[in-house]
């Protein structure tokens, strides 16, 4: 998928004229919590927005759910063990960037391809999690993204705000390139112009996954310059609950 067909899609199309909002529309007045299925999707989906939230003082926790160790499943030189660890220092050094802290992430650990999906899972996230009554808003990925990590996230967020009473917001990034889901019915979008160089600094940190590091596996993941290019270049899209 090409970036000029990024844009060409409904979803990122809705996105350059939907209403702009402020970091106080999508954040609260309190801290802000991220859930992202895979380490790169913090980064991809609202880096810029978890730049601003940091810059303005909030408390922001990036979960990530599972340990991004399918990407590359034919590789010898990065068996899923040794992926998973890449990939958790990946994601340690791009949160680490946008928020200014070393201890802003949150590591789940579940495994690729298996995101929590029972009530029983949740709870037993949101007990991970700690106490959230300082948290005003989580952001995660949203439920017209076709993958399903990132559909049992979104699930997730959506208990989560009704266990706790927190604003939730859909954050799309495969729903970028998506067709077959309908638009939905509000989305806003976050200026990100002030925070792109922060956030482009964290999606390069997601090494495995933006470049060939991982050279013995020819069907591994590795995502277009173009379009990482686009997720950079162009504002957040927030899609309220």
């Amino acid at each position: 998928m090409t970036a000029l067909a990024t844009a060409r899609s409904p979803l990122v199309t809705a996105g350059e004229t939907a209403p702009e909002v402020t970091l106080d529309d999508i954040a609260g007045p309190g801290g802000v919590l991220v859930l992202a299925p895979h380490p790169d999707d913090e980064s991809l989906a609202c880096g810029a927005a978890i730049a601003a939230a940091a810059a303005s003082g909030r408390a922001v926790s990036v979960a990530v759910v599972t340990d991004g160790s399918r990407s590359h499943r034919a590789s010898a030189s990065h068996p899923p063990e040794r992926l998973a660890a890449l990939r958790r220092a990946e994601v340690e050094a791009a949160v680490e960037i946008l928020t200014g802290r070393a201890d802003a992430m949150t590591w789940l650990g579940y495994t690729d391809l298996a995101a929590p999906e029972t009530e029983a899972d949740f709870a037993a996230v949101s007990d991970r999690l700690g106490p959230l009554s300082e948290v005003t808003a989580i952001w995660t990925t949203w439920g017209g993204d076709p993958h399903p990590d990132h559909l049992r996230t979104w699930e997730l967020g959506r208990w989560l705000s009704a266990r706790h009473g927190i604003a939730l917001f859909g954050c799309p990034v495969w729903g970028r390139v998506e067709t077959r889901w309908p638009l939905p019915d509000r989305l806003c979008r976050f200026p990100s112009a002030p925070w792109r160089a922060l956030k482009a600094r964290a999606v390069a940190a997601h090494v495995s996954q933006m470049t060939r590091l991982i050279d013995d596996d020819p069907e591994g993941f590795m995502m277009a310059p173009e379009l990482a290019r686009h997720f950079v270049e162009t504002d957040e899209i927030f899609i309220p609950t």
